[in-house]
């Protein structure tokens, strides 16, 4: 594609609703226009329903978040939007930037991503009115791994979700023996079109667009919580540029493959959505990828999850996604074994993942990259916790023959004494005070 073949600014421009489906409109400049589609499984109000407020203040976030999908094309350039408030704009620079910031990084862009926004005149919806409709319940957004098949199983009463919903997610809600409301999500094919024809690509905050759909749903359905699996080891970043990068980025800047589930971000989400009457939170936010892991053997979970990114693609078939089982050579399921791992016997890893992971050669450098100042992009957690892992298993009968913590434990003790930590540290759980109350005593609970 030639430098110039698609020109900003990228224009937010409208939605409309059609049936049980909402239409995403967006432009390149004048001449390109691109409409993304999301289809419920249940009717939408209409204008003159009282719920329409919040549905319509629900889209309408959505509709600013889906937005990097197309505008990291051509990015960065001018954002135009409509007249956004105080909440609206924060959340915008954030997810334009710091959303986008592991994509910047690996096409060699500015770090941060300049955001330069031009508002349209109009209102602004006011921060302070309170949705008219009274909720209750929760709605949970799964994935199809661990850490949301935990919260659905914490809160059974839950309505359970999907957006674009494959068999690990079907099988997770056949488990737990609940129906599993469905959401379409369908990209303007133009886009696959310009990523063939050379446009950049890359990672964007998948998790904001999937919440900004739940939150919807929640308004759909009548439901007061969107309940997320989001922990607290989502907030440490990838890697912190520590020089002038090619692209001059400046020493010190933080890039977080999972920026859209950090603590950070969940607070900019809370103040959009809290207007609209749903709260948005996660319920696992004081809980260690280890704490969770532990919590999800205990349950019976752990072979009914699928922790994988492969198996989701939406663009790339590969034998993952068509067989809907775990890949094994990702940095997400290698974590996801260390995680799972001290709370099960080899025999259960090897039943999950289809082979011995934590006993493959192959595998010792990739595990070392998990402890590394530059961490895969990948949904991977702290540190430090991958390395307490590692020391776990190394005191544990069962798994000291596997060659992960017989080689590498001496390696994941010295990681650890950087912050003078012990490996049980990593499976207690943090203050669950930031949670509502009526959710508090459920997390603390977990750690008995």
């Amino acid at each position: 594609m030639s430098e110039n073949a698609y020109a900003g600014p990228f224009i937010v421009s409208n939605t409309t609703v059609r049936g049980r489906q909402v239409h995403l409109h967006y432009c390149f400049g004048t001449t390109h226009e691109f409409t993304e589609v999301i289809e419920f499984d249940c009717d939408l109000p209409q204008d003159s329903q009282p719920e329409f407020g919040d549905f319509d203040r629900a889209v309408r976030v959505l509709h600013l978040l889906a937005g990097v999908s197309y505008y990291k094309s051509i990015a960065p350039t001018v954002i135009e939007t409509p007249l956004l408030n105080a909440a609206e704009r924060a959340l915008v620079m954030a997810m334009y930037d710091k959303g986008l910031r592991e994509f910047a990084y690996r096409n060699a862009l500015p770090v941060p991503l300049p955001v330069q926004l031009v508002e349209r005149s109009g209102t602004a919806p006011p921060i302070s009115v309170e949705s008219p409709t009274a909720r209750s319940g929760a709605l949970v957004p799964v994935g199809g791994g661990k850490d949301s098949a935990l919260v659905a199983h914490l809160v059974p009463e839950a309505v359970l979700m999907a957006v674009n919903p494959k068999g690990a997610h079907l099988h997770l809600a056949e488990h737990l023996g609940r129906p599993l409301l469905s959401v379409q999500r369908t990209l303007d094919p133009q886009l696959r079109e310009l990523v063939a024809a050379g446009a950049l690509n890359g990672h964007v905050p998948v998790t904001a667009i999937n919440s900004a759909i739940a939150v919807i749903l929640a308004v759909l359905v009548n439901r007061r919580d969107v309940l997320m699996g989001l922990e607290r080891s989502a907030s440490e970043p990838s890697l912190v540029i520590q020089g002038s990068s090619p692209a001059g980025s400046p020493a010190g800047i933080e890039v977080n493959h999972q920026y859209s589930k950090s603590a950070e971000a969940e607070q900019l989400l809370q103040a959009v959505f809290e207007p609209i009457g749903v709260r948005y939170f996660s319920l696992l936010r004081p809980m260690t990828e280890l704490a969770i892991g532990r919590s999800v053997a205990k349950r019976g979970l752990a072979a009914d999850i699928v922790s994988c990114n492969r198996a989701f693609t939406l663009w790339n078939e590969n034998e993952s996604s068509r067989t809907q089982r775990p890949c094994g050579d990702c940095a997400k399921c290698l974590f996801t074994a260390l995680m799972l791992a001290p709370s099960l016997s080899p025999e259960q890893i090897n039943e999950q993942f289809g082979r011995d992971l934590l006993n493959e050669a192959a595998h010792l450098d990739p595990v070392r990259e998990l402890w590394s100042s530059e961490k895969p992009f990948d949904c991977v957690g702290e540190r430090h916790e991958s390395a307490a892992a590692v020391a776990l298993l190394a005191a544990i009968p069962q798994w000291q023959a596997q060659l992960i913590p017989s080689e590498l434990h001496e390696e994941a003790l010295q990681v650890l004494s950087e912050v003078e930590a012990q490996p049980s540290e990593f499976l207690q759980i943090d203050s669950v005070t930031g949670l509502p109350q009526e959710y508090q005593q459920m997390i603390s609970d977990l750690e008995s």
